[in-house]
């Protein structure tokens, strides 16, 4: 029986050397063997030897060839694709020819395909994108929120300062140009302001003068107004404005890059809807007034209280009834009465303050009698006060929750159905950031948008060389808090007790500033009642 072998060619060289096999000697037959074995190695394709490995035989294997070539192109491919992503200069050819060639082809532009965003974009998409100028511990990590910038980075809105700066400027132009009252003159102009601030900056003029030349109740806009505040160039004048910050005097800033990006990409139509609600669509802070005015105030009640408080909102909202009036001060003589017993409460808890300090540093026997006195007088009239609530007082808003289209259907209404007596919305996002322990994961507040503080880059709070211009103490900031107002809301006149640093990205908002000297005229809510450090005065 004939055995098959898997080498035809072998076969026949051994069936070729049986034929002589009785002609020759015993010596012969083995060298014929040698070379038969020789000849094997060569048919299969190897002949040398490294220590114990045969190399010419796997190398000779074509699949392997093939395999290495594959391998060889790829590795040349993934470095190639690597150094173009990470090249900075966004007119190299690779770059115009990757992101531009579609269009050079006649393909559709709104078409969301490799050809329209470019092969370098979609192999980017693969990777995180880190958005520019983010903070490492600071800000909003979620992929969600990186492709949307990403998509606007690099697509919609690429970088571009000048276009920014001139977006800004024909929004200026379009709201109109405000200049200065023929009865507001001031003896600098405010557009040319000295490179430190003047005698008797800023300007001031009686109340009663500014409220009559532009009523707060009137949302529309009077271009003639009083302004004594210098505005300065952020390109060319901020030395100016840096000296007038270091004298804790207000000023305006105008055309900062940053801001001026901002503005544009908020303004673009569609990001704020995907910004507020895609993957992020949750019900914010927002608050209700049955006219105009808004005034804070703070929830002093319990659960209970506040969940019957609402139902009585409800129930009279439901019957047609306003639910909110008086502006949260209640009947003007009552309310005089109030703050009254809230002053004398509050100077007797100076004096025992004051008297306790006292007996702590001194061995003084009256001392120590008369401390005696005013603590019992001091917590007896706290107790009285912790049982009497403000006569008449109740909240001047309604605190909701609301998502943000929820609260631009109310706001986006026609001039007819404004005015100071039709209901207002007003609507809030916090970014927590460092404004305290643990808090850059956003937990001070339900639903925080964490993402301000990457979209609002000048308040982030860096300290050092990279401290923004705009914080005088990072450390001491108290997070971002954005409001959407819609037209002719009223924030009620009031005392803030720590710097503001105001950006105005969409609109107009027009701002009544006093001198921190006139606050014994305020006639400010005093410490205790709900909206302390606000006025009692509505303007």
């Amino acid at each position: 029986m004939q055995q098959r072998r898997p080498h035809s060619t072998t076969t026949t060289i051994i069936s070729s050397i049986a034929d002589s096999a009785d002609t020759s000697t015993r010596k012969e037959r083995r060298e014929e063997r040698r070379e038969v074995k020789k000849l094997k190695r060569v048919k299969r394709g190897g002949t040398a030897k490294i220590g114990s490995h045969n190399v010419g035989g796997f190398l000779g294997d074509p699949y392997v060839q093939l395999a290495v070539a594959a391998f060889v192109l790829l590795t040349l491919t993934g470095a190639t694709i690597f150094r173009m992503m990470h090249h900075d200069e966004d007119e190299s050819p690779s770059r115009r020819f990757m992101g531009g060639y579609r269009r050079r082809t006649g393909g559709d532009s709104g078409t969301n395909n490799i050809g329209n965003n470019g092969l370098m974009n979609t192999l980017r998409g693969l990777t995180p994108y880190v958005i520019p100028e983010s903070m490492k511990r600071i800000g909003n990590k979620a992929q969600w929120y990186g492709e949307l910038r990403r998509e606007y980075d690099t697509n919609i809105l690429p970088k571009d300062d000048e276009r920014s700066l001139r977006f800004v400027e024909a929004e200026r132009q379009r709201h109109g140009d405000y200049r200065q009252s023929p009865k507001a003159r001031t003896p600098y102009d405010i557009h040319d302001c000295p490179d430190h601030p003047p005698e008797g900056y800023p300007m001031q003029w009686p109340v009663l003068e500014v409220l009559d030349n532009w009523s707060p109740d009137d949302a529309t806009p009077n271009h003639e107004i009083y302004q004594g505040f210098c505005i300065f160039d952020y390109r060319t004048e901020l030395h100016k404005a840096d000296n007038y910050r270091k004298k804790e005097l207000p000023f305006i800033v105008r055309n900062d890059p940053a801001v001026a990006r901002t503005a544009e990409r908020w303004n673009h139509p569609g990001y704020m809807e995907k910004l507020l609600m895609g993957k992020e669509d949750t019900m914010r802070r927002a608050e209700y007034s049955p006219n105009n005015h808004f005034m804070y105030w703070v929830d002093r009640r319990s659960r209970s209280e506040r969940r019957r408080a609402q139902k009585r909102i409800s129930d009279r909202r439901k019957a047609g009834d306003d639910a909110h009036n008086g502006f949260g001060r209640g009947e003007q003589e009552q309310m005089a009465e109030a703050i009254h017993e809230l002053e004398d409460f509050n100077k007797l808890k100076g004096l025992y303050e004051e008297a306790k300090d006292y007996v702590e540093d001194h061995d003084d026997d009256e001392a120590q009698e008369h401390f005696q006195e005013l603590k019992k007088a001091f917590q007896k009239a706290r107790e009285k006060k912790n049982e009497q609530s403000i006569e008449n007082w109740k909240p001047p808003t309604e605190n909701l929750r609301m998502t943000y289209l929820d609260w631009l259907k109310h706001a986006n209404v026609t001039d007819d159905n404004l005015g100071p007596d039709n209901p207002h919305w007003y609507f809030r996002l916090i970014g927590c950031g460092a404004m305290g322990k643990g808090t850059e994961d956003g937990s001070c507040d339900k639903g925080s948008s964490e993402w301000l503080f990457d979209e609002l880059t000048f308040f982030q709070p860096r300290t050092g060389d990279e401290r923004s211009f705009y914080l005088v103490e990072p450390n001491e900031q108290k997070g971002i808090h954005c409001r959407f107002g819609m037209k002719g809301v009223i924030a009620e006149n009031h005392f803030d007790l720590s710097r503001n640093a105001i950006v105005l990205l969409g609109g107009q908002r027009r701002y009544i500033l006093g001198h921190p000297n006139q606050c014994n005229n305020m006639n400010l809510l005093p410490r205790g009642h709900p909206s302390a450090r606000h006025s009692a005065v509505d303007w």
